[in-house]
């Protein structure tokens, strides 16, 4: 089983939520998640100076992170220029948990080598938000996502209609022994954000203040659903927030 800082993937559904330099610490810690995404392409700046200001100042939380500095082609909020990410990840990564990188980033390999060297779970991700594609091109993402040296792979596409949901769902059901994460995109979609845990996807994403991706349920919405249809994460939402509580 893998890890992110304490956190262990695949007994019970696990929820990450994304978040900017804007969030306030407090509300964060109190909101009940497992894992922060920490999205530099949602910052203010992306100086890597300051970057590491916030994601020293989101160490005190408690929380496992994953850094992440999405291009504006796979969901990013703005372009950032390959060399900048890449200061920014070799100045980052020794302080968080785990790395997301693109499968198509020209900075993969060198990224996954800084991560490797500084013992971190590597995410190599690859999004479509307009369409599902085929059953072999899913397969050879993950073939190429894992050959790149992907602790974890995620996948998180468009569905237009209810069997891209459903191929999505099978091809998660028949590859979940390679550690992966899946996520159908977009209205059809939304309900795979409940559903994959259960068929073998590792980490579910959820918002606070406002969706970053499609389809998104909101963590309130989205932990109670979990709360009620997966018993033992019911069980381990009463003992943790009962530690919280008292903390």
């Amino acid at each position: 089983m893998i890890k992110i800082g304490k956190i262990q993937l695949g007994k019970i559904p696990r929820i990450a939520i994304a978040i900017a330099d804007r969030e306030d610490n407090k509300l964060i810690k109190s909101s009940f998640v497992d894992i922060l995404e920490i999205r530099v392409d949602e910052f203010k700046k992306a100086d890597p100076i300051y970057v590491r200001s916030i994601v020293k100042t989101r160490r005190k939380i408690g929380i496992p992170l994953i850094l992440t500095v999405r291009c504006k082609k796979e969901g990013g909020q703005k372009d950032i220029s390959n060399e900048l990410k890449l200061s920014i990840f070799k100045e980052c990564i020794p302080l968080v948990d785990a790395v997301d990188i693109e499968l198509r980033s020209p900075i993969l390999s060198e990224v996954v080598k800084i991560a490797k060297k500084n013992k971190k779970v590597v995410i190599v991700s690859w999004h479509n938000f307009t369409m599902t594609p085929n059953d072999k091109m899913l397969k050879g993402i993950l073939d190429k996502a894992k050959r790149s040296g992907a602790s974890l792979v995620k996948i998180a596409v468009k569905a237009n209609k209810a069997e891209d949901l459903n191929r999505l769902m099978r091809f998660t059901i028949e590859n979940k022994s390679k550690n992966i994460i899946t996520i159908s995109l977009g209205e059809i979609g939304s309900i795979s954000r409940l559903t994959f845990p259960g068929f073998g996807s590792l980490i579910t994403y959820a918002y606070i203040n406002r969706p970053s991706g499609l389809g998104q349920r909101a963590l309130g919405e989205l932990r109670e659903h979990l709360r009620a249809y997966y018993p033992k994460y019911n069980e381990y939402y009463i003992i943790k927030s009962r530690t919280i509580e008292y903390a």
